[in-house]
């Protein structure tokens, strides 16, 4: 690096931390973003739950599969996956903090890959009415995200990211895990494999869309 480089980059960090403590001394420090992610969170989940039974509906059986192991499956994958994301949506957001998303969501995704493998419920990967089954699943749970991919985007201007890109990539993924377990209401495949497979591909278009958006709906 270049002496000028150098001088650049201390420069930039040296705004950043200013900003920062800035931030912390208006109120809007690392403790009001996580009590304003927590409640863009709350926010999310009736939203992204009355998209789905608008656009989906509940399916017929669900009193009687509440309590069984595949649907507490559904939701246990899918609030592992929203934990980490939260992790990294308040890093993300907050200067000096250093997102790990191989650390953060590892406890998901190992979850989901061990189930996969372990599934022995023989529905097919591709839904009982191919290729709808997957159509449906994908567009509802993109669509349910939206309104938590809106609030998170929000909240984190709270904060100061610097990586837009990036930080819109993770808001995605958590609005994803929360328009995923909305849809576990309506999704009547059980299969470990069908949710490892795309629930995951539509969290990550979500993700994508975020990562889209993030430069220009966060930069500060």
């Amino acid at each position: 690096m270049t002496h000028r480089g150098a001088a650049s980059q201390v420069g930039t960090d040296e705004l950043v931390g200013s900003l920062a403590r800035e931030a912390g001394r208006s109120g809007l420090g690392r403790v009001s973003l996580a009590a304003a992610i927590a409640a863009a969170v709350i926010a999310a989940v009736p939203a992204s739950l009355a998209l789905v039974l608008a656009l989906v509906g509940a399916r017929a059986d669900l009193s009687a599969v509440l309590g069984s192991w595949i649907f507490l499956f559904k939701v246990t994958a899918m609030l592992l996956l929203a934990s980490g994301a939260v992790s990294l949506v308040r890093a993300a957001a907050t200067p000096g903090i250093a997102p790990k998303p191989v650390v953060m969501l590892a406890p998901a995704v190992l979850f989901l890959i061990v189930s996969a493998l372990l599934d022995s419920s023989g529905l097919p990967l591709a839904g009982v009415r191919p290729p709808f089954s997957v159509l449906l699943c994908v567009a509802a749970i993109v669509l349910a995200s939206l309104p938590g991919l809106v609030l998170i985007l929000i909240v984190m201007r709270r904060g100061i990211p610097t990586r837009l890109r990036r930080a819109g990539f993770f808001a995605g993924l958590l609005a994803g895990a929360i328009g995923a377990l909305a849809y576990t209401i309506a999704c009547v495949n059980d299969g470990a494999a069908f949710v490892a497979l795309w629930y995951i591909m539509a969290i990550g278009i979500v993700g994508g869309i975020g990562a889209a958006i993030g430069p220009r709906s966060l930069a500060w």
